[in-house]
């Protein structure tokens, strides 16, 4: 027993000794990242400069330039890292690209690692005039021979929102790959006016380092008009718009590579689905599997590999001018997570997909969605309940991405929430898109929340799994007064099998993924053809 209780001191003493050595070793990791990248470059022929970057307000900007052998011109491409990373993130792509005749530019963005100046979240009079800065001394201040119209523009997360962003307003830039971006900030964290708590949280503790702990920074103030209603909401509306590139996507002509991912729950791919179809210029889109930013993110020496490889052979055609037939191929690819691989699409959305919609109503005392109204009216009452079982499950790490179902509740009603069940299906079907619903409400409250939940419900009396979901927030309601809901779904593939039925469950709360709004509830209408459901649909061949 004394033996036994020693070896648990010693490894208790073992472990802070690790975890004290790591703390005390995190300001060396530039430093060894540096140093890693120098001796990678030394091995393939390429060699890396360091130095400052002097923004147009004179804030100091660390930056690292990856410059191929050889006497040029050179094609260019500046690469952006995300949030709460540094420069050294993009050493993880860089001599991919460098390797193949490429100079590339990175630094680190204002607050972060160590450049100067606080975080100001993709502002156009900060980050974005930082971003156009670093262009002017890439062309003009170098000293490297550049190769003219042939410089891109890419990055993951936040430096994909950058890449999204840059495009509507740097001539310069030829084409730009945003991997895991957003291109409108206040839907990505505020869905229909729900909050999503963990991801706000979280990005807010993450930047920590990158504010300097002013209370004055932009990002908190933006919290305190999320959570408490506090400030000027109409400067906050105007902020997120001057930095959402989706109300100038009729201005780009930028050919633009857009890379998603179903289970990124930041900056989800109705996001990407939306921007694409608006956008009037060549241009592919790649929807991957992961968790936000994953799948780029590990970069092309591993899981990325396909998504850093379709990107390189972007850049060569539109930056070298290889003729290397991209544009022939299916201009979309979607990861099929019932076939576990990426297949092609001919567009977005698929031609051989069709909406079909079901109405929810009431049929022999049981709640259900068909294809043709019923004609009984009636109401059901949706109450806020915090020991709700119906959810979308963990938020920010999703467990869809490594194939872990998200289990619904059997029962189809219970405390704070209800369901409308289709007949099982008689064929097999791949829902792929963005289910779509309208639903007539009675609020009993000024304020109030309405999630969705789509589930696949096997034979047998087997346990639900979730699909999809949705949410929204709805202010300034007048109790009593009827009111048409339209909400948008996350967009998704999946395959129905023959036999299974889809289960839309309404639910007051979803805690894991948003802050809940507590209070009366609301009534949901069913009956007639007011209230409907979407599906985009495709036959699914045996075989």
């Amino acid at each position: 027993m004394a033996r036994m209780k020693l070896e648990k001191k010693n490894s208790r003493k073992a472990g802070k000794v690790i975890l004290a050595s790591s703390l005390l070793s995190l300001p060396l990791l530039p430093r060894l990242a540096a140093k890693a990248a120098e001796m990678e470059g030394e091995r393939k022929g390429f060699r890396i400069e360091q130095f400052k970057l002097i923004a147009r307000d004179g804030t100091r900007l660390s930056a690292a330039v990856y410059v191929p052998g050889g006497e040029g011109p050179f094609p260019a491409v500046i690469m952006i890292h995300s949030w709460a990373l540094s420069r050294w993130q993009c050493h993880l792509y860089a001599p991919y690209f460098t390797s193949a005749g490429y100079v590339v530019l990175t630094y680190d963005c204002r607050g972060w690692g160590s450049s100067k100046g606080e975080v100001q979240c993709a502002d156009p009079d900060h980050e974005l005039c930082d971003l156009e800065d670093a262009i002017d001394w890439l062309l003009e201040k170098s000293g490297i021979p550049i190769k003219e119209g042939a410089l891109g523009v890419t990055g993951i997360s936040y430096g994909g929102g950058h890449s999204f962003l840059i495009s509507t307003r740097d001539p310069r830039v030829k084409t730009v790959v945003p991997m895991a971006g957003w291109t409108e900030l206040k839907e990505s964290l505020l869905p229909r006016g729900s909050l999503k708590i963990f991801w706000g949280l979280g990005l807010l503790v993450f930047a920590s380092w990158a504010t300097k702990l002013n209370v004055r920074n932009v990002l908190y103030r933006w919290m305190s008009t999320l959570l408490f209603k506090r400030g000027d909401l109409q400067s906050y509306e105007d902020e997120m718009r001057r930095r959402s590139c989706l109300y100038d996507v009729e201005k780009i002509d930028k050919p633009m590579l857009i890379v998603g991912s179903w289970n990124d729950d930041l900056f989800e791919p109705n996001q990407m689905m939306e921007f694409y179809e608006k956008l009037d210029a060549p241009k592919m889109l790649y929807i991957a599997n992961g968790l936000h930013g994953l799948d780029p993110g590990l970069g092309p020496r591993w899981a990325g590999k396909d998504i850093w490889d379709l990107t390189r052979r972007w850049f060569d055609y539109w930056l070298k001018g290889e003729e290397n037939g991209i544009l022939s191929e299916p201009a979309v690819r979607l990861y099929k997570p019932w076939k576990r691989r990426v297949e092609p699409e001919e567009a977005w959305p698929p031609p051989d997909v069709r909406t079909h919609v079901v109405y929810l109503g009431r049929e022999n005392g049981c709640f259900k969605m068909s294809s043709r109204p019923k004609e009984e009216k009636g109401e059901l009452t949706l109450k806020p309940s915090l020991l709700n079982p119906a959810t979308s499950g963990p938020s920010v790490v999703r467990p869809q991405a490594f194939g872990i179902p998200v289990p619904g509740p059997k029962r189809e009603a219970g405390e704070g929430y209800f369901s409308f069940t289709t007949s099982p299906a008689k064929k097999a079907f791949e829902l792929v898109g963005i289910p779509r619903l309208q639903v007539n409400i009675v609020p009993l409250h000024g304020r109030a929340q309405i999630n969705t939940l789509l589930y696949d419900v096997p034979p047998g009396g087997g346990l639900p799994r979730l699909i999809t979901y949705g949410t929204v927030t709805l202010e300034d309601l007048v109790p009593g007064l009827g009111t048409a809901v339209c909400m948008d779904l996350v967009a998704v593939d999946h395959l129905l099998e023959a036999g299974h039925s889809f289960r839309l469950t309404f639910s007051g709360t979803n805690i894991p993924f948003v802050l809940p709004v507590m209070g009366a509830g609301v009534k949901v209408v069913y009956g007639g053809d007011d209230s409907t459901l979407e599906l985009p649909l495709r036959e699914v061949k045996a075989g």
